[in-house]
């Protein structure tokens, strides 16, 4: 009943049981402002928050480094956990064309479907030419020699139109 006198602006009696709307009555019940288990940022004492001030604003380390290790609760000796070391896994980016970024004003790029001399021209045209051009090549009338001494047959790659892949 002390608690109803006390709180009686915040507290209605309904009932047997109360119902409270105020934070005084279950709020914190720690006195310090900050939260132990997470260190406090320049930003959270910064002069335009509520009990911040320059002083303290400056106190505060620049930028806080995550502990990379334990220290043992009874001995108090500290251990170094090679687990809790960060490791950042970035690709060699050396000679690499394309920029990060795509703007979404750029044009629009439309391109037909890949066929197979396409795929043949972009990747195998030039290694054919020259070692045709070097003479590791042979070219009969119905057959093609190759350096390592494989014959092939050129009817096998004659393509009808018809045939050909859209």
């Amino acid at each position: 009943m002390q608690a109803i006198q006390r709180f009686s602006s915040c507290v209605c009696h309904c009932g047997r049981r109360l119902l409270s709307t105020s934070t005084i009555l279950h709020g914190r019940r720690s006195r310090e402002p900050w939260d132990k288990r997470f260190p406090v940022r320049a930003e959270d004492v910064s002069p335009d928050k509520k009990g911040g001030s320059e002083e303290m604003e400056k106190a505060l380390p620049e930028n806080h480094v995550a502990p990379t290790g334990i220290y043992h609760k009874l001995t108090g000796e500290y251990t170094h956990v090679p687990e809790m070391v960060p490791e950042f896994v970035v690709p060699d980016l050396t000679g690499f064309e394309l920029k990060p970024y795509v703007s979404y004003r750029a044009k629009e790029i439309t391109q037909g479907p890949l066929t197979p001399k396409d795929i043949f021209n972009s990747v195998y045209a030039e290694t054919v030419e020259g070692e045709y051009r070097s003479g590791s090549i042979k070219v009969e009338e119905d057959s093609i020699k190759l350096s390592d001494g494989r014959v092939l047959d050129v009817k096998d790659f004659i393509v009808d139109k018809d045939d050909e892949v859209q």
